[in-house]
């Protein structure tokens, strides 16, 4: 998609304010992740003060990208196991 085809945005992540090109539907998946990035690092900069902005943030980019593998790994086992019920299905209706 072309960038004329973007829409820009701004996000605000703790005191800064980021501006983005986005595809309009993607939109929504932005902001509630810009949402998700300000819970976590309010509830990690609770739990340790030791830690400055950038660390946290690395903290809770590693934890974004592990949920986001999780899903992955689980769509595509689910994707696996439909793919071996539709070959069953397929191979008993060919057989009669």
């Amino acid at each position: 998609m072309a960038n004329s085809e973007k829409i820009e945005i701004h996000l605000k992540v703790q005191q800064k304010v980021v501006s983005l090109k986005v595809q309009p539907e993607f939109e929504p998946y932005f902001r509630k992740a810009a949402s998700f990035v300000n819970q976590r690092l309010t509830l990690y900069m609770t739990q340790n003060n030791d830690l400055d902005l950038k660390e946290l943030l690395i903290i809770v980019a590693i934890e974004g990208l592990v949920d986001s593998q999780k899903f992955e790994d689980k769509y595509l086992m689910l994707q696996q196991d439909l793919n071996k019920r539709l070959e069953d299905l397929n191979n008993r209706l060919t057989l009669n």
